[in-house]
């Protein structure tokens, strides 16, 4: 989160689950759309986390603010 007017920005971390690839090799249809869209914008804007710890380390990355002690604000989306 942030209080800019227009930050330019919106960065968000999908908890794939335990069972994404068995999904994608089976093909289910949103598992598939999902690694696709995952292999087209590698590194931009959308991550993975495949685990807990993917988890953890991204919420930690994605907290800190630039050049300060000050922590950012992060909403939490449950589908």
């Amino acid at each position: 989160m942030t209080a800019k007017a227009s930050p330019h920005d919106a960065d968000a971390v999908v908890w794939l689950g335990a069972d994404f690839s068995d999904l994608v090799e089976r093909g289910h249809p949103d598992a598939v759309e999902l690694a696709e869209i995952l292999g087209m914008h590698p590194m931009e804007h959308l991550f993975a986390a495949e685990d807990r710890r993917d988890w953890d380390d991204w919420i930690n990355f994605f907290s800190r603010t630039s050049g300060s002690a000050m922590k950012k604000g992060l909403i939490e989306v449950l589908l």
